[in-house]
């Protein structure tokens, strides 16, 4: 059986040998999907290379999950919805990281002639730079790349010589520990990196 007689099957009947293990049913699977949901999901969230690397994971945890889709009534339904959420996923990173660069640059970047709160400004700087100045090497560099020079994932990861994936796991691991490191020295007013988590 080839991939071109099965392209004539309906959505269950592939699903049902992909199932199987049909490397040839997946095949289909995705020359059927992958372009709706690549314009699908560009049309979300404006981002060409994220659209095609949310897609990646989707099909490759279609794949790997082979064996668990009794649940699936509509594998049209199914990749719209895993579509969906990786977009909604990602489209809450990136307000995470607009927040997190907007607060860095009002309190590093912007003059104000309140001296309480240039001082507490000072205090959270030098908090915070102490504590990056802790992250292990690697991620201490990630994370600065990212943080204070602005690079995207892509951009990092290129310069790096690593995957995307693991820019994103050094950023992710970074701002957990800057939050549980600054939690509870820094005051109410200034917890503008608390909530990006």
């Amino acid at each position: 059986m080839n991939d071109t007689h099965l392209q004539k099957y309906a959505d269950d009947i592939l699903l049902s040998l992909l199932k199987e293990d049909n490397r040839d049913a997946f095949d289909v699977i995705y020359m059927r999907y992958w372009e709706r949901l690549y314009f699908y999901l560009v049309k979300t969230i404006k981002n060409a290379e994220e659209a095609e690397d949310i897609l990646q994971e989707v099909f490759v945890s279609l794949w790997k999950r082979r064996s668990d889709l009794d649940g699936i009534e509509s594998l049209s339904a199914y990749l719209f919805s895993c579509v969906r959420y990786g977009g909604f996923r990602y489209i809450r990173n990136e307000i995470k990281k607009n927040e997190f660069r907007k607060s860095w640059n009002f309190l590093f970047h912007e003059e104000d002639h309140l001296p309480e709160m240039q001082l507490a400004a000072n205090e959270l700087s030098r908090l915070l730079n102490k504590e990056i100045d802790n992250l292990p090497v690697k991620m201490r560099e990630v994370f600065i790349l990212s943080r204070k020079e602005e690079l995207s994932y892509k951009e990092i990861a290129h310069k790096l010589n690593i995957s995307d994936k693991t820019v994103k796991k050094q950023i992710s691991n970074a701002l957990k520990y800057l939050h549980l490191k600054l939690n509870g020295k820094v005051l109410l007013p200034l917890f503008f990196l608390i909530q990006l988590f």
